[in-house]
């Protein structure tokens, strides 16, 4: 994730702690793009074409670069880049520990071979696992195998599932896409250091104090990767604050291109503009993200720019330029609204926001963290957090070059607070991030890590006021320790509400809201790649665990996700008459049709807000003792081979991984066979 990025960054003239925090999402980008382009030439994704695709780009890279800069060096000149010696490394070292604090629940208390269980894991494991089978990661068509037999094109951010797909192979998602869950705190601290960095260019300090503020906050990253495992739009927020960093560079170079030349300040918008490309495509709301976060700096920008063409084409000019420029916005987000139904449809989901019970609502407000208190040393480090911020807000109101934290503080909470209280439009606009509070308060914490370095920075100027003159220097340097240490002992105070939400499914007594597998369980499954046709479909409810034969076992499974997809017809027959085997012949033509040759047998899970056996009858009680042979088993749950249909259809007569395959579904919702016409098109009915 960091070496092509910073590669391509370094390239272009990047120095210091920004590239390393950036480059992530530059290299999403470039993923994204390969992975589509693969896709349009036909050739297959992995790691071999994905390396030889990466260093195309940064041969393209280099070339662009000579050509806009000319023969303007690319670093940037000592007058822009002017800082103590040791500030990057003591930066990169504490965004470094900061990042395995607050992962530090998730390393302790899960193991990396086994799989997590959530409603969002095992759909992404398998949609990993099916890039290595296809070698399609196009953002476009890539998902188009992941909810179960009837495979229709359909779009789906899978940045994550293609670097997964590509490092591990088809046969350690589960390590990889763990191992990758534990580094995404790091992302997100180095941002936030490399924003700090940007932020107060003169400060030896801020970085650090920015970097260990957030390890007070638990509502992100822990709760988002471990409780509710929505990996890839916790990897989206993850990249934010380095998005910010980037704006933040841009609007620098820009404010004084009499130094930095107008051409850097080129390639700074570039470069935003290409990590903004490359967190969209990891999670598409992370545009939304910056351009609420990011819209003070987004100000300054257009407004340093308008300035800039002002100048040259004279005030009419420019007026009618930015008239246009702003119409063409608004038509495009006008555009995107009418041809994109969902983002129509999260502005009009219903919300969490209410009116019962105000004051546990106002709590989580304050605090950022809706589950409650842990502990002694997560109040000391809620304490903490509320002076931090306080005292930031009051500093950055006062000081113009700081006024715009206030306000990237402020926009956030604004929509935090529409998600908790009813405010009208504004609690229809929370819909874009899903109405859930715990998705947009990850907006506000890189603000608060700015806010506490300004308190820390405004501290340092007391000292420096107040101290002999010979003794400022040591004074500031002793003061600031201080504050990094309080910072830290306050982030390990903060780790038994991070330990809470990082709780293992496999834990006995575990209160995470899914449950399917047991340790031996996944022994057993890993074991069927020894004994079982590769070629043969597994038919099992996902519920029971069966959607882990595809990443575990590398075998196709009918239901690879744990929710059923209401057009898969065929797929959702079997799961309502498949107990009847023996006795529905509608049953048998499926299984040799799709050539499913197993069958997973176990009690039924637990998966919140479902009601597992009512929703796939068929999968359970179902009598093995004819027309079965046992393959493997362990505890309750068991596989065994499907002999009651005799023969399968031939392995050549079906592309599994075929897109809209004609003549398919067979049935109908009602379960009447399907007309199609001479080209194999489902010939709807009237």
């Amino acid at each position: 994730m960091f070496i092509p990025g910073l590669a391509m960054l370094s390239v272009l003239g990047y120095r210091g702690l920004l590239p390393v925090a950036a480059a992530p999402p530059v290299t999403f980008a470039v993923v994204a793009l390969l992975g589509q382009v693969y896709a349009w030439i036909g050739l297959r994704y992995s790691l071999g074409s994905l390396s030889v695709g990466l260093v195309v780009c940064l041969v393209l890279t280099w070339c662009i670069s000579r050509l806009v800069l000319g023969r303007l060096p690319a670093p940037l000149p000592r007058e822009l880049s002017r800082r103590r010696r040791g500030t990057v490394f003591l930066s990169f070292f504490v965004a470094v520990g900061a990042g395995v604090l607050i992962a530090l629940p998730i390393l302790r208390q899960w193991d990396p071979e086994l799989p997590a269980q959530q409603i969002d894991s095992v759909f992404h494991y398998n949609l990993a696992w099916t890039i290595t089978q296809t070698g399609d990661a196009s953002l476009l068509t890539g998902a188009s195998w992941s909810f179960s037999l009837r495979a229709i094109p359909a779009y789906y951010p899978l940045v994550w599932h293609a670097i997964v797909a590509a490092i591990a192979g088809p046969a350690r998602i589960v390590a990889v896409t763990n191992t990758l869950v534990s580094l995404t705190p790091i992302i997100w601290v180095l941002g936030i250091a490399a924003l700090a960095h940007e932020a107060f260019p003169t400060s030896r300090w801020a970085p650090a104090v920015a970097s260990l503020t957030v390890t007070l906050l638990p509502a992100y990253p822990v709760y988002m990767l471990a409780y509710r495992q929505l990996w890839p739009n916790a990897l989206g927020y993850a990249v934010l604050p380095a998005m910010l960093a980037l704006l933040c560079r841009a609007m620098r170079l820009l404010s004084v291109t009499g130094v930095a030349g107008r051409r850097r300040a080129t390639i700074a918008l570039g470069v935003f503009a290409a990590a903004l490309l490359g967190a969209i495509a990891t999670y598409p709301s992370a545009v939304f993200s910056v351009l609420l976060t990011g819209l003070p700096l987004l100000y300054g920008i257009v407004k340093a720019t308008v300035a800039f063409v002002s100048r040259r084409l004279g005030r009419e000019r420019t007026a009618a330029l930015v008239a246009g420029t702003g119409a063409v916005v608004l038509l495009l987000a006008a555009a995107m609204l009418v041809l994109e139904p969902g983002v129509i449809a999260r502005l009009g989901r219903d919300g969490y926001a209410g009116l019962t019970n105000v004051p546990r609502r106002l709590r989580a407000l304050l605090t950022l963290w809706p589950l409650g208190g842990a502990g002694l040393g997560y109040k000391t480090a809620l304490s903490l957090q509320l002076v931090l911020i306080v005292s930031g807000l009051v500093v950055t109101v006062r000081r113009q070059q700081w006024r715009w934290i206030t306000w990237a503080w402020l926009l956030p909470m604004i929509l935090l607070t529409a998600s908790y209280l009813p405010l009208g439009p504004l609690t229809a606009a929370t819909g874009l991030w899903y109405n859930d509070p715990y998705r947009i308060i990850p907006l506000v914490m890189p603000a608060i890590s700015l806010l506490a370095a300004a308190s820390v920075d405004w501290l340092l100027s007391v000292v420096r006021v107040c101290a002999p003159a010979w003794h400022v220097r040591p004074a500031q340097e002793a003061t600031a320790a201080a504050c990094v240490l309080i910072l830290f002992a306050g982030g390990i105070g903060a780790d038994s509400a991070r330990s809470n939400a990082a709780v293992s499914s496999y834990v006995s007594g575990s209160i995470t809201p899914v449950h399917t597998l047991e340790v031996d369980e996944v022994e057993m499954i890993r074991s069927l790649r020894d004994h079982t046709d590769a070629s043969l479909m597994v038919l099992g409810d996902p519920a029971a665990g069966a959607a882990y034969v595809e990443v575990l076992a590398g075998l196709r499974s009918v239901f690879p996700h744990l929710t059923f997809r209401s057009l898969d017809w065929d797929a959702q027959y079997l799961a309502q008459h498949f107990s009847a085997i023996d006795k529905d012949p509608k049953v048998c033509e499926l299984v040799r049709h799709y050539r499913v040759g197993y069958y997973y047998s176990d009690d039924a899970g637990t998966v919140a807000g479902i009601d597992v056996t009512e929703r796939a009858p068929g999968l359970y009680g179902v009598d093995t003792s004819g027309g079965f042979e046992l393959v493997a088993s362990a505890g309750t749950a068991s596989v065994w081979r499907i002999t009651a249909c005799g023969d399968l259809a031939p392995a050549s007569a079906r592309d599994p991984w075929g897109l809209s395959t004609p003549y398919e579904p067979l049935y109908g919702p009602d379960g009447a066979a399907n007309t199609f016409d001479e080209n194999g098109e489902l010939i709807p009915e009237n």
